[in-house]
């Protein structure tokens, strides 16, 4: 058995004033990475800017960081740092806090240049990393993970290296201001990184316990995405759900219905989590009998397709020709990493079934 989480994590209303104080014991200036909108829009960096200030903590921000960010945007965010700031802090979803993390990385090692970010024969240190989500799907704020587009490859993917943030705070409050189409898809890119945790050759009984424990609550967090009314306890137990999700793929990472979406994230500009939501009820339906029972029995749906029927009903359904379907089956086959994860066999013929299960082939 092995476990290892270094991130510190708190969630509670007005996280980031309350644990100012621990914000400054990673440095004395700050490179604020954030999206163009959303953190204005929710507070969180006004918030993140008061609480730098009430520490005297020097700061820079970074508000360029695209949606699905690729190295490009990366390299961008790097170039217009101070050579000075000492610690790194993402504010937003999950493409500011996974940007945050290479950035944080290439600060620390001036000498280096994009190629490092995929040479997984470096091994490289960062500048600390405190993570503040405003999203409830990726886990980002306590998951060693950065995954970038990469235009050259047509796809998304994660860099080799381990970057775990130092400090995550969690407001649940930020929610708030985000729409239901981004509540919804990041809740299913949370219910997703659940079931292939859970479904997954590198799964401990340590991993699977934070599992078990999300899922659990999946039927509470299905009708708080059904209803238009949310309030302070359905905006934190979607948080929670994320941060728990989150907590579990960091041990053994995703699985298939991940590797399936990034193509069509790419290709045809499709919402991550809803990529991948459409691709989990096929998933659990070929799993083992007894993996099936014990994920549709904590999230309280009868088989895959019912699974199926309740993503699409929230977040809409995909279109793929066939030409585009043969394309993406013939990516996802090359994707070594995550068959390797699955823990049953998956073949042309698997890949082809799922897709034909999974979105509308036209």
């Amino acid at each position: 058995m092995y476990y290892k989480l270094p991130t510190t994590l708190y969630c509670e209303k007005d996280c980031v004033m309350r644990h100012s104080s621990d914000i400054s014991t990673y440095g004395r200036y700050a490179y604020i990475i954030t999206g163009r909108h959303s953190s204005k829009t929710n507070s969180s960096l006004s918030d993140t800017v008061s609480a730098l200030k009430a520490c005297g903590i020097k700061y820079r921000i970074f508000d360029g960081i695209d949606e699905n960010p690729s190295i490009e945007n990366i390299m961008k965010a790097v170039a217009m740092s101070d050579k000075d700031c000492d610690f790194v802090i993402g504010i937003g979803g999950g493409s500011a806090l996974d940007a945050s993390k290479a950035v944080a990385m290439l600060m620390a090692n001036p000498e280096e240049n994009e190629d490092c970010l995929y040479d997984s024969g470096k091994t490289l240190c960062h500048l600390p990393v405190v993570t503040i989500p405003t999203t409830c799907g990726t886990g980002s704020e306590i998951t060693p993970y950065s995954i970038l587009t990469i235009h050259k490859k047509r796809t998304k993917k994660s860099l080799p290296h381990k970057i775990y943030p130092s400090l995550a705070l969690i407001d649940p409050t930020y929610l708030a201001s985000a729409s239901d189409t981004i509540i919804r898809n990041t809740a299913i890119d949370a219910l997703g990184h659940l079931i292939e945790s859970y479904i997954n050759t590198g799964a401990t009984d340590i991993s699977q316990m934070f599992c078990i424990h999300a899922l659990k609550g999946w039927r509470d967090i299905y009708s708080i995405l059904t209803e238009k009314k949310r309030d302070y306890e359905s905006y934190e137990k979607l948080m929670m759900t994320s941060a728990c999700a989150g907590m579990a793929i960091s041990h053994t990472g995703t699985c298939l219905p991940h590797g399936m979406s990034y193509s069509i994230t790419y290709e045809h500009n499709i919402p991550h989590g809803k990529a991948v939501g459409v691709f989990l009820g096929a998933f659990v339906d070929h799993a083992s009998v007894a993996m099936q029972n014990d994920i549709l029995s904590l999230c309280g749906f009868d088989n895959g397709e019912s699974l199926h029927d309740a993503i699409t009903n929230l977040c809409g359904t995909v279109s793929l020709n066939e030409d585009e379907v043969e394309t993406a089956i013939t990516f996802m086959s090359e994707n070594t990493a995550k068959l390797k994860s699955c823990p049953y066999p998956v073949d042309k013929d698997i890949l082809r079934d799922m897709y034909e299960r999974s979105i509308i082939i036209v």
